[in-house]
């Protein structure tokens, strides 16, 4: 006697929804899939990821070298003489590290030295951003002000690397501009 294998009708039903509803409510709904879905919404639409390791960042790093190590980032570049550099390099990004990001500005001296970098996020990826500093830098050097006025909210967390520094805000307000900022060691 040969027995026939059926599944029930409601269990493959069931099945169909969980397979096409499973990843939809990843993708939407769970933090991970928030972030993985703005990271290739960005790719697709503004920019190309960026994998950048702080510590080893230094100001020998010339305007060639960013452009030369990211071939297919849309570099603009032009004369802006600021207190970051004389000469900045910009482009959108999709992302940093995996990060949701929005761009990426590089700032350079006279010599064409990489003086400092500065990195636009989302509002959302601040806590992302921050874990990623301590996982490559480790955690945050202490601050050493003693001024009662600065409050919480405008702490200032402090990582040093082998040739410069990196700051972030601790705490974001409202309606503030997400930014990670390294500063090269004064020469």
């Amino acid at each position: 006697m040969r027995e026939t294998l059926s599944i029930n009708k409601l269990y493959k039903t069931l099945l169909l929804i969980l397979i096409v509803v499973g990843p939809i409510y990843w993708l939407m709904f769970t933090t991970d899939g928030k972030r993985r879905t703005d990271t290739m919404m960005l790719w697709l639409f503004s920019g190309e990821s960026i994998e950048l390791n702080l510590d080893v960042l230094d100001s020998q790093f010339s305007e060639q070298d960013w452009i030369t190590v990211y071939p297919d980032v849309d570099w603009q570049c032009k004369a802006s003489q600021s207190s970051f550099g004389q000469r900045v390099c910009f482009s959108e990004i999709a992302s940093y590290n995996g990060i949701p990001a929005s761009y990426l500005s590089v700032f350079f001296d006279d010599e064409s030295a990489t003086r400092s970098v500065k990195l636009v996020y989302r509002n959302q990826y601040h806590s992302d951003i921050g874990e990623d500093l301590q996982y490559q830098l480790g955690s945050p050097m202490s601050n050493d002000t003693t001024d009662a006025a600065i409050n919480a909210s405008d702490q200032i967390l402090r990582w040093k690397t082998a040739a410069g520094q990196v700051f972030i805000k601790q705490t974001l307000q409202r309606d503030e501009e997400p930014v990670l900022l390294w500063l090269a060691d004064p020469q």
